[in-house]
């Protein structure tokens, strides 16, 4: 059973790898000299010799240790901060923010130019965060992560007002038609069932977790300077129309504009 649950995994990092490079079903097949139904099967049923995965492997640039390797990476669970932590990181806004940028992959050196920092200032702040044991500054100032990433913060805890900040300016970002940038956003409200829910919710998730396969794997396909950071934000809770959208007096409505 734990080896099936293995070989399913590692087929869903190679599919999610091939969609990565372009290569469809129909190319993957005359790659390795095999009928377009059979990969499909193959595929649908997430089976096949080890060898026949290493060929897979072999043909599009990627040994098969590197595609275990990526499999592991892309499925290590969420690491949680102390309490303790969190809270200090919340009384100094500014060291979390270097703290982000930082686990962001941005490097010390780009972080104080991009904020026209100098080099006392990068190691005051690599230096609040060693006392928090977030990181380890080792030989020619290297900065070393003690932490997992990714990183997820408290939704109830200290960092929750900075956090809600940072998430409702992103979404009036992306709301906000004068932009240059059109990127795509929904917003609706429906009636539905708790059936149906609990489905939509399970695609929520599994939405959420290609977001965060397919970042790993870009990670490790893509030098530095070719990827951005992107932010992925969902909600899904009863909607109580009735509080967001009260009635005042017919004779006290004007005075509730603006």
């Amino acid at each position: 059973m734990e080896s099936q649950r293995q070989r399913s995994s590692l087929f869903v990092t190679l599919k999610q790898i091939l969609k990565a490079q372009g290569i469809q079903y129909k190319q993957l097949a005359e790659m390795i000299g095999m009928s377009e139904p059979t990969v499909k099967r193959m595929f649908q049923e997430q089976d096949c010799k080890l060898s026949r995965l290493m060929e897979i492997c072999d043909q599009i640039g990627l040994s098969f240790s590197e595609l275990a390797e990526i499999n592991r990476s892309s499925a290590t669970p969420h690491s949680l901060l102390p309490m303790e932590t969190e809270r200090k990181l919340a009384n100094d806004p500014a060291l979390f923010s270097f703290f982000i940028l930082l686990i962001s992959h941005f490097d010390p050196k780009e972080i104080v130019r991009q904020n026209r920092l100098d080099e006392i200032d990068s190691y005051q702040y690599l230096r609040a965060l060693e006392e928090l044991e977030l990181i380890r500054i080792g030989k020619d100032n290297r900065v070393h992560l003690l932490v997992q990433r990714p990183i997820r913060w408290r939704l109830d805890g200290p960092l929750h007002p900075m956090l809600v900040r940072v998430n409702r300016d992103f979404i009036q970002e992306t709301m906000d038609k004068q932009s240059k940038h059109k990127y795509p956003f929904y917003s609706t409200s429906r009636l539905l069932s708790p059936q149906s829910i609990k489905q939509l919710q399970d695609d929520v998730d599994a939405l959420y977790e290609n977001f965060q396969k397919q970042a790993t794997l870009d990670q490790l396909h893509y030098p530095a300077d070719q990827l951005q950071p992107y932010k992925l934000v969902t909600a899904m809770a009863p909607f109580d129309l009735k509080r967001y959208f009260s009635v005042p007096k017919f004779s006290h409505r004007l005075s509730r504009q603006g």
